[in-house]
Parts: structure tokens; sequence; C-alpha cells
């Protein structure tokens, strides 16, 4: 099944010179028929947080905490399984092949209709 993912974020919170917490919204939907069973696993999707800085090659890995909180669902029936599980932040490669490492947000969800989520991942530097 193929998501269509919507991304809206607001800008960088800075608590600390060393502590940052992205924010935002994310609508999933499938576009078309949705064909869904109860024993369906959850399917995987990530995105890279628009306004963060690459990590610079140099710096230690910062710490990260990452959730997804479930705000709304159209769901095709109430007996089918929908929301949001496995959330993980990451500084991954650049898939451009650039030189620098990137933040990026992955979570398995089950699918309904339209999921809108509320994301927040915290970046700490040592």
């Amino acid at each position: 099944m193929v998501f269509r993912l919507e991304l809206q974020s607001a800008p960088p919170l800075h608590l600390t010179p060393n502590c940052v917490v992205h924010t935002g919204t994310v609508r999933l939907f499938v576009p078309g028929t949705l064909i869904q069973t109860v024993t369906a696993p959850a399917e995987q999707f990530g995105f890279f947080l628009p306004n963060t800085r690459p990590l610079p090659e140099d710096a230690r890995e910062p710490y990260l905490w990452s959730e997804m909180h479930l705000m709304t669902a159209d769901a095709a029936s109430a007996n089918m399984p929908f929301g949001i599980t496995h959330t993980q932040a990451a500084y991954v490669p650049d898939p451009r092949a650039g030189l620098h490492r990137w933040l990026h947000l992955t979570a398995a969800a089950h699918p309904a209709r339209e999921l809108r989520l509320g994301y927040r991942v915290t970046v700490q530097t040592p």
C-alpha cells in the first residue's frame, strides 16, 4: 500500500544552546480504494524533518527523543486496526549522495483512509 504524506512543520524551538525541539503535523492518507485486513502489519513510512541542519562530520552523535501521537483518524471500519507505532528518529545519510547526515523520522502505521499525526523530536547535543 502506498501512503501519501503531507507535512506541516513549526519553527524549531531552541530550549537551550544544546537542545532543540522540532514539532509539526503529518497527514497520511491512501489515495483511491483502501483494501485492509485485520491481520495486516503496520506499514513503515518516514520523512526528513524540514528546518533542520545537517550533522557535522566531526560532531558526536546527539541524543534523540522522538514521539508521535494520533490526532484524528478516518477509518474504513471500526473493526480494523489503525494508528501509529514504532517511532524512531536518527541522523541518516543524504539520499542525494551528499556528504552530510540529516534528521529523519520513521514510524509504522496501520492504515486508515486518513491519519493526522503530531510529532515531536528533541535533539540534545552532548
